[in-house]
């Protein structure tokens, strides 16, 4: 089996998982991998839990990006990724979905902050957030990119999470870290404390068992 069939074979299967888990509905959310000076990305349209092969559409990296006139199109968030790609030359996996606890998370305005040293490991002291910009526009990807030059994975704001990774199983635990700590911060500031760990502590686990890499 190829690099390109162990991509789509796993981002299929990640998009039925996705879905079961309520990270995104209807035709929300878009999935890609770089192979070389391109990259395929699902069609515009496309539900995540019933992706085929064929859903992925392929998009030079090497040359402007124009929207086909005709169908299948890649997705509306097609320059979103191909700037992702630039601005992190370690990505060969990129997963846009619309979790509910990260959004309403980056409605506080304010990065998420690293909780527990699994996100540390996997995404740092932070995962930056970005004001609203209009999905699929070239704001978007250009805001995206510049978050992107120091976290491997953005939140958008009212709109959902950019996670980048090496592979398919690394972008997995990133969104899913991302998740369970956009839902752990939320019920702590409910509850009136909101601990993150601090930075001796961060540097303290960076230390000991490395970096959020790949």
């Amino acid at each position: 089996m190829t690099d390109r069939d162990t991509f789509v074979r796993q981002l299929i299967e990640l998009g039925q998982e996705l879905v079961a888990r309520g990270l995104v509905l209807g035709s929300g959310g878009n999935l890609s991998y770089r192979d070389g000076d391109r990259m395929f990305i699902t069609r515009s349209g496309a539900l995540l839990h019933q992706l085929l092969p064929e859903d992925f559409l392929p998009v030079p990296l090497d040359q402007p990006y124009q929207r086909p006139e005709t169908t299948p199109r890649p997705s509306t968030e097609t320059p979103m990724h191909r700037a992702a790609y630039f601005a992190r030359p370690d990505a060969h996996v990129i997963v846009h979905c619309h979790p509910v606890n990260a959004i309403a998370w980056a409605m506080q305005g304010a990065p998420l902050p690293a909780v527990t040293p699994d996100f540390t490991l996997y995404l740092g002291a932070e995962v930056p957030t970005l004001p609203y910009f209009l999905p699929g526009s070239q704001a978007l990807a250009q805001a995206v990119a510049q978050a992107l030059v120091s976290s491997p994975a953005v939140l958008l704001g009212n709109h959902g999470v950019l996670v980048t990774g090496d592979t398919v199983p690394r972008a997995r635990l990133r969104l899913f870290h991302i998740d369970e700590t956009a839902e752990i911060c939320l019920k702590a500031r409910a509850a009136g404390v909101l601990r993150p760990l601090q930075p001796d502590e961060i540097a303290e686990v960076l230390a000991i068992y490395g970096g959020a890499k790949g």
